[in-house]
């Protein structure tokens, strides 16, 4: 019979990880996680442009089974302010909670080769547990809280933390196994109709042409996408370091060509823009916004999604996922989507006063309820 090597875990230094691509991306792979939130790529560039404050550590776990790499917990601890208690915060790399400067990832989790998922987690939570280099945990956008507080229960820590559940939030996935027309027949009548039956109504209001944003022209793809978001929203979609993070990390992807940008033009001005990633066989949007004064008699939004979506579709995606977040009138996500999935942020206190006061706080406001 054979015996696997017992879990050993190893923090890494900040060179180590960045000599790491290709183990990385190795595991990532054996693990069917998230292939681009997760992403050496995406989690190195977030490093480079978030977590400068000489305020923030990297703690960064990689566990083995001998000498195999079979989990990786991308982690860095920053000091917080919990209801006026001083924190160490531990929290992924990828976000940096109720920070609004900072971009946010959803889908975070340890990375771990897919059979050993439960044993790397709690082999992980035991090493830090048993560290001392925290007294709060952040999970943000997970969508598995029940499973880190099964593995807390097995630690060194399982008599003393208090875990809660917030932010609740729902990201939708549209399912483009069958391909486009498929899809399209999944949709309601109405949805179908604003998808696709009223994109001729766009050769009426002039030239219509669809470009797909190569690297000589991202940094006008991003002067479009903001302008148009600030019509409709107010505001730009990134600024400062935000834009700067988007900018990076949209010329590595272009290089690799898993970027899918595309603007639509009407006549010559840029009317939508679609900011999207392709990784294997499923497609993020990270952003879109159009011009609100072309909509007239029909949504200019949804007939660009119908462009990509078609796009995606011929190219062999099987999942578009339209991520987390409310539209600004209709809950469109949901009329476009077959599937979905319940995340929310999971915060771990620990220490004498944190998991007290937070009880209690529980306690007090289901009582008033």
């Amino acid at each position: 019979m054979n015996t696997l090597p017992p879990l050993t875990i190893r923090e890494w230094s900040a060179a180590e990880w960045q000599a790491s691509a290709a183990a990385w991306s190795d595991l990532l792979a054996r693990s069917h996680q998230d292939a681009l939130f997760l992403s050496w790529g995406w989690l190195t560039t977030w490093w480079r442009h978030f977590g400068v404050s000489p305020d923030f550590r990297l703690l960064l776990c990689a566990a083995y089974r001998g000498e195999v790499l079979v989990g990786i917990a991308p982690l860095f601890v920053q000091p917080a302010t919990r209801r006026w208690v001083p924190v160490r915060s531990l929290q992924f790399v990828g976000n940096s909670w109720r920070d609004d400067s900072a971009v946010a990832s959803p889908y975070q989790d340890f990375i771990a080769v897919s059979e050993q998922r439960a044993a790397v987690r709690e082999a992980i939570l035991g090493h830090l547990a048993d560290s001392g280099a925290w007294s709060e945990m952040v999970v943000s956008f997970s969508s598995d809280a029940p499973a880190w507080a099964l593995a807390l229960t097995r630690t060194s820590l399982a008599k003393e933390f208090h875990l809660r559940a917030t932010e609740h939030s729902v990201s939708h996935q549209a399912d483009l196994t069958g391909g486009f027309d498929a899809y399209l027949s999944r949709l309601g009548q109405s949805t179908r109709r604003s998808l696709w039956h009223l994109r001729r109504r766009l050769d009426s209001v002039g030239a219509v042409r669809v470009e797909h944003a190569g690297e000589a022209g991202l940094e006008a793809a991003f002067e479009h996408l903001n302008r148009l978001h600030e019509l409709r929203w107010r505001k730009p979609a990134f600024m400062g370091a935000r834009l700067r993070f988007h900018l990076d990390i949209a010329k590595e992807l272009c290089a690799r060509g898993e970027l899918q940008m595309s603007l639509i033009h009407i006549d010559d001005a840029v009317v939508s823009v679609v900011y999207d990633v392709r990784k294997n066989t499923r497609q993020y949007n990270l952003k879109m916004a159009f011009d609100p004064a072309v909509e007239r008699q029909f949504s200019l939004g949804l007939i660009h999604f119908g462009f990509a979506l078609e796009s995606a579709a011929q190219a062999g995606v099987t999942t578009y996922d339209f991520l987390a977040g409310p539209g600004q009138t209709t809950d469109f996500k949901s009329n476009l989507a077959q599937q979905r999935q319940e995340l929310a942020t999971v915060q771990v206190l620990t220490g004498m006063i944190l998991p007290r006061l937070y009880r209690w706080h529980g306690a007090l406001k289901a009582g008033t309820k």
